[in-house]
């Protein structure tokens, strides 16, 4: 779905309200006649948007009219679709499934019903994005249609719809998303740590508690294998087919085998309170496996906190400060003020531009940097510069991650030419140790070519901004990382790839644990390049526009992005507006 500068879809009350208003009175093209009915008083939690409902079919209505009639119904905030139903025959009620793929359309863009001989319709319009049954959302390419084709049938002198696509699930406009659809976080396990890990997919509000639990029973999505694991008994389903919510406490009975290790029912409490406090209705979680209730001494029931399951925290990863390049000289990065007043850093020797792409060292002591040929990287401590042994050409940005690993893509040489991706541990002394680039293991990245590999936050995912080996079709793909002893990167799993719509991609970084942000443009659009934020959930959110942007980074989040232009200057975010913080070539920021 195509974001704009803002972030609609409920995350903000205010804009939840105006996007669930916008829906009540912006219903042409595909039905009318809606009735508004107030929301549920709420105690506190999120601000539950206007409800909306339709009518059912009017007498002696038209094919064209029932099929309208039957996908604005699906629309509705009751989450029964009892109104949808009533467009369709016994028979066709029994076989369709609200809970099929979503489609989602623009409003703007009214969808078309062409008749087809004898008693059949095709429903057609182009497509924003799809929302699967396990809540991924991706967006459509720019010139995607889609279409469906419904059969009809007299009943009682009536028409209705006797077959519906078996795929078919429902078709919403883009303004119903935020009112019926939110991004929640399922949350796994990480292989190599004790450590929550994060993937957001967007669920149907009504039935909340029950969507969440349901899913995160289900194995981790293909991106993280091998990065995370389930500690939930794998195939466990819901005993009733349902979460209920008694005074604020989500009851969890699934079936399984009762974990006895300790540890092991910690990170199931961990995962589902996680989870299950998303929903407002939810204040604690109890938890029940077959007839035994999950229980851990000296806690009491229900679970409100993870805290209360002695689930560890994150570290707290000591970060340097960033820095700027102009020229050959190293500045700390300014907040407002410009380059030529900002203090210069301690420890670091002056780099000349001929060596590209700085990357920084969580501590900010180290700084790595390709070689003037492209063919190698050089690792600057203090005021000595050291060769890396590298074994690749064409050699992409580098970045290290909090676990010390220092990451480059590449074209490996000669008879390593499939391997694209390499990592070095810079734990040692650079002038006693010279490690070697250790392979990681990524299959779907042959024939392409690694432009910038950016580790997550937190080290358990990795984003890739890659090319054909021509420079041509640039994507960004994110995957769970495979980490062998001491934390060194093994493999990555399959992409997942953000962005689809978007072209002439540059620059990439990290501005959270879920979100990534790049430079480019939406296929088909004249407008110049411009920063966009991309979720894991699927979310595109463009900035305003940076003439001849070509690298991008954040001093700290999303608020904070940094962009360098091919004129050598660089900008700061300031809300809707780009501050000047004078000359520049490159932004490092510690690995974080």
């Amino acid at each position: 779905m195509n974001r704009g500068s803002g972030r609609p879809g409920g995350r903000r009350t205010g804009a939840a309200l105006v996007a669930a208003l916008l829906v009540l009175v912006g219903c042409s093209g595909i039905g009318s006649g809606t009735s508004v009915q107030p929301g549920l008083e709420v105690q506190g939690g999120e601000v539950q948007p206007v409800r909306a409902f339709f009518p059912g079919p009017a007498k002696d209505a038209t094919q064209d009219q029932i099929l309208r009639g039957f996908v604005r119904a699906g629309a509705a905030s009751d989450g029964n679709y009892e109104t949808a139903r009533s467009f369709l025959t016994e028979d066709a009620v029994k076989s369709w499934s609200p809970e099929n793929e979503v489609v989602l359309y623009s409003a703007s863009t009214p969808l078309v019903v062409t008749p087809r001989a004898p008693n059949a319709a095709v429903l057609s319009g182009p497509v924003e994005a799809t929302i699967g049954t396990d809540g991924r959302y991706v967006a459509a390419p720019a010139t995607a249609v889609r279409q469906a084709v419904f059969e009809f049938a007299r009943i009682d002198g009536q028409w209705r719809i006797s077959n519906v696509p078996e795929e078919f699930g429902r078709w919403l406009t883009t303004s119903d998303l935020g009112r019926l659809l939110q991004p929640y976080s399922l949350h796994y396990i990480a292989t190599d740590r004790r450590a929550l890990v994060p993937d957001r997919r967007w669920f149907a509000r009504d039935h909340l508690a029950t969507r969440l639990a349901r899913e995160q029973l289900a194995d981790p999505p293909a991106y993280l294998d091998g990065a995370v694991r389930n500690n939930i008994p794998r195939g466990s389903r819901l005993t009733a087919d349902s979460v209920s919510v008694t005074d604020g406490v989500a009851r969890v009975e699934i079936t399984g085998q009762v974990p006895t290790d300790r540890t092991q029912r910690e990170n199931v409490w961990a995962q589902l309170v996680s989870t299950l406090l998303q929903d407002p209705t939810v204040q604690g979680v109890s938890i029940r496996i077959g007839d035994v209730t999950l229980e851990l001494p000296d806690v009491d029931l229900p679970v409100r906190t993870v805290e209360q399951v002695d689930f560890p925290p994150l570290p707290e990863v000591p970060l340097g400060k960033a820095v700027i390049r102009r020229e050959d000289v190293l500045y700390l990065l300014p907040s407002t003020s410009t380059v030529e007043t900002a203090p210069r850093p301690s420890g670091l020797t002056n780099i000349t531009p001929t060596f590209h792409s700085l990357a920084l060292s969580a501590d900010g002591t180290d700084v790595a940097a390709v070689d003037p040929d492209g063919q190698g990287i050089s690792r600057f401590r203090g005021t000595t510069r050291y060769d890396m042994a590298f074994i690749g050409l064409k050699v992409g940005h580098p970045a290290y991650d909090v676990r010390g690993y220092l990451w480059a893509g590449g074209i490996g040489l000669e008879d390593r030419n499939e391997v694209r991706l390499w990592a070095f541990d810079t734990a040692g002394d650079p002038a006693v140790d010279r490690p070697a680039a250790t392979p990681v293991e990524a299959p779907w990245l042959a024939k392409r070519r690694v432009l910038e590999s950016k580790p997550s936050p937190h080290g358990d995912r990795v984003a890739i901004l890659h090319t054909a080996e021509d420079g041509s079709g640039a994507q960004v793909t994110v995957s769970g990382v495979t980490r062998g002893p001491g934390g060194a990167p093994v493999r990555l799993a399959e992409p997942l790839r953000l962005g689809p719509s978007l072209v002439g991609l540059t620059g990439l970084v990290w501005v959270s644990e879920l979100s990534v942000a790049t430079i480019g443009r939406r296929a088909g659009d004249d407008a110049r390049p411009r920063p966009y934020v991309l979720s894991i959930d699927g979310e595109e959110q463009a900035l305003a526009e940076t003439p001849t942007g070509v690298s991008i980074t954040t001093a700290g989040g999303e608020r904070d992005i940094i962009v360098t232009t091919s004129a050598g200057t660089v900008l700061r975010r300031a809300g809707q507006q780009w501050l000047s913080l004078g000359k520049g070539t490159d932004v490092a920021v510690p690995a974080r």
